[in-house]
């Protein structure tokens, strides 16, 4: 006979517990064991201990357990983290039916940012105690910044932003001169008030934008980010956004992140070194391999690793087998080859002997003298020979397109400026601005093509300052002649003779050839199973601190796949 299944009365008095509600394995009760069993106040944590004055404050160790607990199981945001406090069986169990306000969990956060990353370091030395490890896998993924693409500025993108809200501002006042000549407004026209006030938000933000402009020529930045200050515009696989570069270290033998940093930098360039350094004063005189890939090709990033005990294993150029890499020679008495720590290995690399260390990594090492060109004095920017920043706009109206060396930039016979878009490798300088010849009355003349796609792209090499405008229709004046050209100083050069010690690096294939499968996990883990592919924190110390919860979660993860639940058990509460 088919029966249904039906629940007990909710009015019904039932004998349970908590404790009787959670899964004897739940993630809840490692994460309660491992922070019962740290130490908070040695960490760095505030208000660990109570307080016989004032208002009761919530327990650090609650607050903690409620953020490993929501970083592991893809509820990051406090808002959620204070729903949770009263749905979620676990997080109540962890808690004791606390029920923090969504304030005071969003700013334990935001205050114990610099302390987080003990508790990754601290949960990495208990699960690996009597673990082996092997080499550590580097690379580097781009997380989105708490920083919208509208609030992120470059010098161009503000140029092009003053430049439209001029001419807005001009036509603003073409309308409210009309409307005062006008006994009554045109049917379906803007009021002189409403014009008004559309005229004094466009100066306004007009005035805002100069500001920005100025502070970016006197600080010398390349960008400037208003909402996260320490954040970029970075290519990703999405196109450009404002993100941070986080490294990470990922261990070959365990797959667990070893250790992390977070970066402003667009490029992988010179970040192997700083993110594998930690390690390798944890290990000891342990010598540390790693391994990662083409973004970390710098010569001076693999030297600086040799220096530090660490053996880089970087992807080499298609048909190249070592790296031919230099340093310079510094004679060192009582070398000891068979020294394993970071001043006895660079001792030896700079005195041109290789260390044991090294064997079968370095091969080659040789000394030799070379010449070396040396400045004797500091090299001066070339002055513009046409004169002012006015000046050179009438220049460029004539029919050329003029550059200022001293700031780095070309005016165009269309009244627009380009920037600066690469260095070519003949030394060349390539200027261009995609968005000043889309709106440019000259582009079908200038520009190649009617495409939307097509711009302007002018080289000039250094010493070249004015090119006629093809296309320009002559108007009776040439390019003057530079009034300076025989007066104008050289930098003078002398050569000096140098000892330097050569060497090739030979980087292991058979470890270049894991790399992939160790070092992208993780991040595919905490950003598509976790949920964390963007940042909540501004800044680069509190986004460090909130890698660490991501990496702490990443870590519980792949812990619970490694021992059974008993072994997790006894090694966090140890």
């Amino acid at each position: 006979m088919p029966y249904v299944v039906k629940p007990i009365n909710r009015n019904q008095v039932t004998m349970s517990t908590l404790n009787s509600m959670v899964e004897w394995d739940s993630i809840a009760r490692v994460i309660d064991c491992f922070v019962d069993h740290i130490d908070l106040k040695g960490l760095g944590f505030e208000k660990t201990e109570p307080s016989l004055e004032g208002r009761p404050c919530y327990d650090p160790q609650s607050m903690l357990k409620l953020y490993l607990y929501g970083y592991r199981k893809n509820i990051r945001s406090s808002r959620k983290l204070a729903e949770a406090c009263v749905t979620n069986i676990e997080i109540m169990w962890m808690l004791g039916g606390l029920r923090p306000d969504f304030r005071t969990i969003s700013d334990f956060r935001k205050d114990n940012a610099d302390n987080l990353k003990g508790v990754f370091k601290e949960f990495l030395k208990r699960v690996t105690v009597d673990l082996k490890t092997g080499y550590v896998s580097i690379d580097g993924s781009k997380f989105k910044a708490w920083n919208e693409k509208d609030s992120n500025f470059t010098i161009m993108k503000l140029d092009d932003r003053i430049k439209w809200l001029e001419d807005h501002t001009q036509e603003y006042l073409r309308l409210i001169d009309e409307a005062d000549k006008e006994e009554e407004a045109a049917s379906g026209t803007l009021t002189r008030e409403e014009l008004e006030t559309k005229l004094a938000e466009a100066q306004e933000r007009l005035e805002r934008y100069r500001s920005y402009r100025e502070l970016m020529e006197k600080e010398n930045l390349t960008q400037i980010s208003l909402t996260d200050a320490d954040a970029r515009l970075m290519k990703n696989k999405n196109g450009m956004e404002v993100s941070y570069n986080v490294q990470t270290a990922v261990d070959s033998e365990t797959h667990l992140i070893m250790d992390y940093q977070a970066t402003n930098k667009a490029t992988d360039h010179g970040l192997m070194a700083p993110t594998v350094e930690e390690i390798r004063q944890e290990a000891g005189d342990r010598i540390i391999e790693t391994v990662a890939d083409k973004g970390y090709e710098q010569a001076e990033d693999m030297v600086e690793c040799l220096e530090k005990g660490i053996i880089p294993n970087v992807i080499l150029p298609d048909g190249q087998d070592v790296y031919e890499l230099e340093m310079e020679y510094e004679e060192a008495e009582e070398l000891n080859a068979a020294g394993t720590s970071a001043e006895e290995l660079k001792k030896c690399l700079h005195a041109g002997v290789i260390p044991e260390a090294y064997a079968g990594v370095i091969e080659d090492m040789q000394v030799s003298e070379v010449k070396r060109k040396v400045s004797d004095e500091p090299e001066q920017k070339a002055a513009s020979p046409n004169g002012t920043e006015e000046e050179m706009k009438a220049r460029a109206a004539e029919g050329y397109y003029v550059r200022d060396p001293e700031r780095d930039l070309v005016y165009c016979p269309g009244g627009e400026t380009l920037r600066r878009k690469s260095i070519k490798k003949n030394g060349s300088t390539r200027y261009a601005n995609k968005q000043a010849c889309n709106r440019c009355p000259y582009r079908d003349k200038c520009v190649n093509g009617k495409g939307i796609t097509r711009w302007k792209e002018m080289d000039f090499s250094k010493d070249s300052l004015e090119k006629k405008a093809k296309w320009w229709e002559p108007d009776g004046t040439e390019p003057a002649d530079d009034p300076d050209k025989g007066n104008r100083k050289k930098a003078k050069y002398h050569f000096e003779k140098k000892k330097i010690v050569t060497f090739k690096l030979r980087p292991d294939r058979e470890k270049m050839n894991q790399r992939m499968c160790i070092s992208e996990h993780p991040f595919g883990t905490i950003k598509r199973a976790m949920g964390a592919a963007y940042f909540l924190l501004k800044g680069k110390q509190k986004v460090g601190g909130e890698f660490a919860l991501m990496a702490t979660g990443y870590n519980l993860s792949r812990a619970e796949n490694m021992f059974s639940f008993e072994e997790l058990m006894a090694l966090v509460g140890a």
